[in-house]
């Protein structure tokens, strides 16, 4: 399958901020490489993948618990969702689903798996305890981003089809409230404090920053077709990948300014912040890598040679 797409047909998956910890002294990233059906487990210290792990057809979206000690991978083409265990870095179970999973993302509490169907508009909460419990329902057209609050009661559904967010009620799995955003949003984040929900709209080369409690907004604009975001621990930057003029951008959040545009490899897409070395690693679909950005200097470090096509969309890095 070509590439989940970089026009009207775009694909993407919503981001989760990384967590940090004093005690973390490591961090390995899991990316899914789209284009020879597997996931490289990076060991980013080293700069070096340590396993390439054979998954389902076409991964896409990537989602960790530490807790679990399982990474989630949705695989669109195979229509199934790969387990792999964190300590043999092997897969160790298959979770079927109908239609073509892309976004996935779970629960802080890692109770539950939420999975988008892109094609068919419809959504799945799975279960982590037991994989054959799960509650189907549908919240958006063509769901793309995925992000649920720090207490696990609010998911949020990005639909690229209506340009709205939809805000969902874990446990009801009913809509509260629909968010109007800009155009085509697919890539969400959350501030690490709760308070802003940040929505990557495409084809209007913004982000859009909505205050959770009052959905009062703020606009960004950033580089040609942006795809996903994420915010610093520290609650004082954004990141956004920008997949048409290979950069990310670099937004100081204070002072609601773009500080910085760094270049990276060609098709930028999924990001995450590595908390222990203080640094953003961005996938480059086009070039089959990670870019490495000090989150100091916002400057280039070398660079991460992965699989083929590595999109790894959502959250991909695990502090040990």
């Amino acid at each position: 399958m070509k590439k989940f797409i970089l026009t009207a047909s775009l694909c993407c998956f919503l981001s989760l901020t990384a967590c940090s910890s004093a005690k973390k002294t490591s961090s390995l990233a899991y990316i899914a490489n789209q284009g020879d059906n597997s996931v490289s487990v990076v060991d980013i210290a080293k700069t070096s993948v340590i396993k390439t792990i054979p998954v389902g057809k076409a991964p896409v979206g990537v989602a960790i618990s530490a807790q679990l000690k399982r990474v989630f991978i949705s695989n669109v083409e195979s229509q199934n969702i790969s387990v792999i265990d964190t300590e043999t870095n092997a897969v160790i179970e298959t979770l079927t689903v109908q239609g073509s999973p892309v976004g996935i993302v779970l629960a802080p509490d890692s109770k539950t798996l939420y999975v988008a169907d892109w094609y068919s508009d419809r959504m799945w909460a799975i279960d982590t305890a037991d994989f054959n419990t799960r509650r189907e329902f549908s919240v958006a057209t063509s769901p793309t981003g995925l992000l649920v609050s720090a207490d696990s009661k609010t998911l949020y559904v990005a639909a690229r089809d209506s340009n709205d967010i939809a805000v969902v009620d874990t446990q009801s799995l009913a809509i509260t409230r629909r968010v109007a955003v800009g155009n085509h949003p697919f890539g969400l984040t959350l501030s690490p404090d709760g308070q802003h929900l940040y929505s990557v709209n495409v084809f209007d080369d913004s982000v859009s920053a909505i205050n959770t409690s009052t959905f009062a907004q703020t606009t960004y604009k950033v580089g040609e077709q942006p795809y996903a975001a994420i915010i610093s621990p520290d609650n004082k930057t954004l990141y956004v990948s920008n997949t048409e003029d290979d950069t990310v951008s670099v937004v100081d959040l204070a002072t609601k300014q773009n500080i910085a545009t760094v270049r990276v490899g060609m098709t930028p897409e999924g990001l995450d912040f590595d908390a222990v070395n203080h640094q953003v690693l961005v996938t480059s679909w086009g070039d089959n890598l990670v870019n490495v950005i000090d989150a100091t200097t916002h400057t280039l470090k070398p660079s991460i040679k992965t699989g083929d096509k590595s999109r790894a969309l959502g959250q991909f890095i695990l502090a040990q």
